[in-house]
């Protein structure tokens, strides 16, 4: 049988997928009802996994951007599971037994908590008999106590982990967010798209220059010859959020690179140009065209749709939520979330130039930065 069997975890869900031909749906089906109704755990194969994780766990420091990202998450999540690194706790990994994952399936795997999504060319009817059947063995409700069921709770903070031995630095600025229940969520996914990805040898490397994008996050960082690199990221759970930018460059603008995070959230509160919202749009538009070529992802989407609202958002539904969004809308928003607020500030590497900074004070003030033009003091 040639099929492609894919895990994907977040911090919420976890999704087990085979992509397979459709003559093969029912034996796929009937490998997954087993896999999570009746796997045993090895304790050797156990391990073997553990040293697979910690292998990865001892690369996190060549994979800047990535790891920067968890340490946000970290810092603005700190008390909470869902700021613990989605690979799990270094310390913790070895402590990890095959009973302790048998009491987190027992606790997580049971029929009310499962979605099973088809995708592709497959007969609905059939298909629903084949799943009742691949996973009749696994109970309706668990009576086991789940875990982390509280609420996140987002904590402003600043985190600084200086290594002078790294050649730059890695610098993540992000605010609370709402959840993917909340009616601005589609909001804030044109948001991050409007603020896109930046890349110097693409945005700045010819004649058509980032002054000329009709981006301003764009625009701005393009005045920091040794930036590098920036990019956006949205992360909407259930019921938390978190929206903002990364930044890697030169340690000598650091402190700049903080400025860039707090800065356009706060000038696209009084003023946004209509062309940068617009080119956001036909960027999404052209992405759910894509996604519809992509079963994974559309099971991936479907999965965590009826998991969190019950319902599916279909690809039309959410153009059209797109199509009523313009510039005086993202201004609204902007002002909403962002005007005097309270960011996390994640500084990693060659940082001297912040890290000896010890008041949150100092970071906060240029939240105001489009009302006082006194408070740029973190770009000058």
């Amino acid at each position: 049988m040639g099929a492609r069997l894919d895990l994907n975890h977040c911090r919420e869900r976890q999704a087990l997928t085979i992509r397979c031909f459709k003559g093969d749906v029912s034996r796929a089906v009937n490998l997954l009802g087993d896999a999570v109704s009746n796997a045993t755990l090895d304790p050797a194969e156990l391990e073997l996994a553990k040293a697979e994780v910690a292998d990865e766990h001892e690369k996190n420091h060549t994979d800047y951007e990535k790891t920067t990202l968890e340490q946000c998450q970290y810092n603005a999540f700190r008390e909470h599971q869902v700021g613990q690194p989605k690979k799990g706790d270094p310390d913790q990994l070895q402590n990890l037994t095959a009973d302790i994952l048998d009491g987190y399936r027992a606790a997580n795997f049971f029929g009310d908590n499962i979605v099973v999504v088809g995708t592709g060319g497959i007969d609905h009817e059939s298909f629903v008999d084949q799943v009742n059947q691949a996973f009749s063995s696994m109970g309706q409700t668990s009576s086991v106590q789940r875990a982390n069921e509280e609420k996140p709770i987002y904590v402003p903070a600043l985190l600084m982990i200086r290594d002078d031995e790294m050649v730059n630095a890695n610098v993540g600025v992000f605010y609370d967010a709402p959840s993917y229940k909340d009616p601005d969520y589609f909001s804030f996914c044109l948001l991050k798209a409007m603020f896109g990805s930046y890349r110097i040898d693409v945005n700045a490397g010819n004649l058509n220059d980032a002054q000329k994008q009709y981006n301003a996050f764009h625009s701005l960082v393009s005045d920091l010859p040794d930036v590098t690199l920036a990019s956006s990221h949205y992360y909407a759970g259930s019921d938390y959020g978190l929206w903002g930018n990364y930044l890697f460059g030169n340690e000598v603008f650091v402190r700049q690179m903080n400025y860039c995070g707090v800065s356009v959230p706060t000038i696209y509160s009084h003023y946004v140009n209509d062309v940068e919202c617009i080119r956001a749009r036909n960027y999404l538009y052209n992405h759910l065209m894509q996604r519809s070529n992509d079963t994974k992802a559309s099971g991936d989407v479907i999965g965590r749709n009826m998991l969190g609202l019950g319902r599916n958002i279909t690809r039309s539904e959410i153009a059209t939520r797109l199509s009523n969004m313009d510039a005086y809308h993202i201004k609204h928003l902007c002002n909403t979330w962002f005007y005097d607020a309270e960011p996390s500030f994640t500084n990693w590497g060659a940082i001297e130039n912040t890290s000896s900074i010890g008041s949150y004070k100092y970071f906060k003030i240029n939240t105001m930065s489009t009302v006082f033009n006194s408070h740029h003091s973190l770009f000058t």
